[in-house]
Parts: C-alpha cells; structure tokens; sequence
C-alpha cells in the first residue's frame, strides 16, 4: 500500500486546482484505480464532516454503511429532518429496511438516484454490502 499511497497523493495534488477542485486536464486513463480511490477518499471525507457534529464517522464505506444506521444519520443531517429507522439492526431485513428509507428520503427531495441499488449481498466477513 506504501506505493499506492505515495501515488495517491501524488496524483492527488495534481488533480486538484488551487481551489480544491479536481483539474479538468488530469489524464486518468491507466490510473483509474487510483482515480477511483481519490474519490472514495474524498467522498469519506465529505460524509466525515456532517456526521462529525453526531459523534459518528465512516472508515470504510463499504462497510460502515452497510446496515443504514449511518446512512441514515447522514440524510438526516443534510434534509434537517428525522426518520423512522431501526437503531440496532440484527439482520438483513432490517439493515435493508434502513438503507431502503435512508433511499427514499433522498429521492422524495427530488435527487435521482443513479447506479444505486438496494441490493446487498454477505462477503466473507459476514456483513452486508449494498450497492451504494
């Protein structure tokens, strides 16, 4: 990961304008991988900040999103409003009953949803990942 992590700020650096956006110009192809981590990183860093005032944070979104809980608090954060939600899931039905109104929100403010699923699979480790 050592090199990994010394190209991701590399490339990092130069993907980003003086202003923090990404630069129009970057060449991508053949860096994907890296691209793709940059922006998981940022995003992560971007959920972080309005779950900070919660208590709450994300390490791995694949992960600490999986049972809603936190989804969930991220939506409530941004729309300033409270859902209905289970706060200690047991199982797959309720951890997608979670993610499914944590959806629904989004898409009731009119955002449309693309690419995103409930759909959930078990990984080795036995949690649940959903396609978001």
């Amino acid at each position: 990961m050592g090199n990994l992590s010394i190209e991701l700020e590399r490339v990092g650096l130069l993907a980003r304008s003086p202003e923090g956006h990404a630069a129009k110009g970057m060449q991508i192809r053949g860096k994907e991988d890296v691209w793709i981590e940059i922006q998981a990183h940022t995003f992560r860093n971007w959920v972080n900040e309005h779950l900070r005032p919660l208590g709450l944070s994300v390490q791995d979104l694949t992960t600490d999103l999986c049972d809603g809980t936190k989804l969930i608090a991220l939506v409530e954060a941004l729309q300033k409003r409270t859902l209905r939600k289970i706060h200690k899931p047991v199982n797959q039905h309720q951890m997608l009953e979670n993610v499914t109104r944590a959806l629904d929100a989004i898409a009731s403010d009119g955002v449309k949803l693309v690419n995103i699923g409930k759909n959930y699979k078990k990984n080795e480790n036995n949690f649940v990942e959903f396609n978001l």
